[in-house]
């Protein structure tokens, strides 16, 4: 046996036996925290999986948790140059005829042109009414152009009123503009002088030039005139938004509104794909394969059966239809196997969305009791900050600290047991090595002796 550098004494390879006899306790201890890290990582991946899909299944929710998304209306418009429409559910299904006489436009004034707009403009205030609002914003004897429209535009009580300075061949003047369109919100300046005459020479009287008149909208529907003081025009039809782009009151434009059916089929399964995916990755996250006695990270969890359970029992309840009696998935199509999936038969979905949407509404959509409703509160106590799956993420977090400083004071101890075993074993190397030391002498003097040979 080859002699190690602490085993000259005795010939033993201390470092090796002593190696042996700490991985005989370290090595089975160390595959323990191993094999608990990795059982608490997967438990933190599954988590974080079922987190993602419950996210995914509440947008799918949300299609269908409003009425507005739910009962969806389709609106053609035709030449889009002249407007664009929008509708609510509120909307009824018809056709108009729409001419658009006018666009409404903001009112806008100038002051008088300056060849220096670096130059003081004088000494006082500026007063600012629209709509039956004001505010002032006073004028310092250096200010210019480009400090009094800073003024103006940072003021905190300015009540809709923008200016720009603006540079032109007749030189430089301050124009405001107001906020918002149509005759109401034309804007009034009074200008104000603590010194000589400056702002009033700019701004005030005949000094104060119109450059864009305020204007309303003007349109006809179904030759019916509505004026606005918006190109965005509410009110004329019932659940309709007209946004106007253009105008030429010699052409007419057809709208067209109509239940979106195909809309709401498509937000129908896509609620029924999403829910199949949430319990496919529930069933997934715990399940057990007897085959390979393998079980999945979340087996037996008592928040995913406490999850998958309350999911079943909201699909399979009735719903109050606004008019007196129930309704239920089943009604509508949408049945629910005993594997606890649901499937969509088309022909009875289109039925219950061209007779009588309402019920569907009340079905998915009442903002207590409908199915989208309820199913989307449950899901957010799971996923929202400080929900169930946060407080069983901190529990994984408190299991890998506990763990980590296990691991950490078993580590100091095997550094320990090392060091002790070693100062034995050196210790007994050196005894061995006295001894054959002596060993060695005796046998030295007794081959000195007459007669031996």
């Amino acid at each position: 046996m080859a002699l190690t550098a602490t085993g000259i004494g005795s010939g033993l390879d201390i470092s090796g036996i002593v190696k042996a006899l700490v991985d005989a306790e370290k090595v089975p201890k160390e595959a323990l925290f191993d094999s608990t890290e990795q059982i608490i990582d997967s438990k933190v991946s599954a988590i974080g999986t079922l987190k993602s899909q419950l996210s995914t299944f509440q947008d799918a929710l949300a299609k269908l948790s409003n009425g507005d998304n739910l009962n969806q209306r389709k609106v053609s418009t035709g030449d889009l140059t002249f407007f664009t429409a929008e509708a609510t559910k509120s909307a009824q299904k018809g056709t108009y005829s729409i001419k658009i006489e006018q666009l409404a436009q903001s009112h806008k004034v100038g002051g008088t042109n300056v060849a220096d707009a670096s130059a003081p403009v004088g000494e006082g205030s500026l007063a600012f009414t629209v709509n039956g609002e004001s505010f002032s914003v006073p004028v310092g004897s250096t200010d210019d152009l480009a400090t009094i429209t800073a003024n103006i535009n940072n003021a905190s009580d300015n009540v809709g009123v923008t200016a720009t300075v603006i540079k032109s061949d007749a030189g430089s003047r301050l124009v405001f503009s107001s906020n918002a369109s149509g005759t109401d919100n034309q804007i009034s300046v009074t200008p104000t002088d603590n010194s000589g005459s400056g702002l009033a020479d700019m701004f005030g009287g005949a000094n104060l030039e119109t450059l864009q008149p305020a204007r309303d909208s003007i349109i006809y529907i179904d030759n019916q005139k509505l004026t606005s003081q918006s190109n965005t025009v509410q009110g004329g039809i019932a659940g309709v938004t007209l946004i106007l782009n253009d105008a030429d009151i010699n052409k007419t434009h057809t709208l067209t509104i109509e239940q979106d059916n195909d809309a709401v089929k498509e937000n129908v399964n896509a609620f029924v794909t999403a829910y199949n995916d949430l319990i496919s990755s529930i069933d997934k996250l715990s399940s057990y394969d007897a085959g390979k006695k393998e079980a999945a990270a979340l087996q037996g969890d008592s928040m995913v059966r406490s999850l998958e359970s309350q999911l079943r029992n909201i699909v399979s309840e009735r719903v109050d239809d606004g008019s007196g009696g129930t309704i239920a998935l089943y009604g509508v199509g949408i049945s629910v196997d005993r594997y606890g999936k649901i499937s969509v038969d088309d022909s009875k979905l289109t039925e219950a969305i061209s007779n009588d949407m309402s019920k569907l509404e009340s079905l998915f959509a009442t903002e207590n009791s409908g199915i989208a409703n309820r199913l989307d509160t449950m899901v957010e106590e799971y996923v929202k900050v400080g929900g169930v799956i946060d407080t069983r993420n901190n529990s994984f977090t408190s299991e890998q600290q506990r763990l980590d400083d296990q691991r950490a004071a078993f580590t100091r101890k095997m550094e320990q047991l090392e060091a002790r075993l070693l100062k034995q074993f050196n210790a007994m190397d050196l005894v061995v090595a006295q001894l054959n030391q002596q060993s060695q002498g005796l046998a030295d003097r007794l081959n000195s002796l007459p007669g031996m040979i």
